[in-house]
């Protein structure tokens, strides 16, 4: 059986733009095996992303200082 989405009639106090206010309708998330159910929103997987995708930058920052050290290492170590 597929997952489930089933709309919550409790709106978010939380004001936003009538443009977008539907993000931040609450929806039952079912997920079958086991039947559990959890609370989410579409703002809430977006803020996530948002998350996940400065997190992505920052380890790529770090990759890059780290590869430059590694440059530096080697170049002291052949000298």
């Amino acid at each position: 059986m597929a997952d489930k989405y089933t709309k919550k009639a409790i709106q978010s106090p939380e004001a936003a733009p009538a443009a977008d206010a539907w993000k931040d309708s609450w929806v039952e998330r079912e997920v079958q095996p086991p039947k559990v159910k959890t609370d989410v929103s579409y703002r809430q997987i977006e803020q996530q992303i948002a998350s996940i995708d400065a997190q992505v930058k920052s380890l790529g920052d770090e990759k890059s200082a780290l590869s430059a050290e590694l440059a530096l290492i080697k170049k002291a170590v052949e000298a």
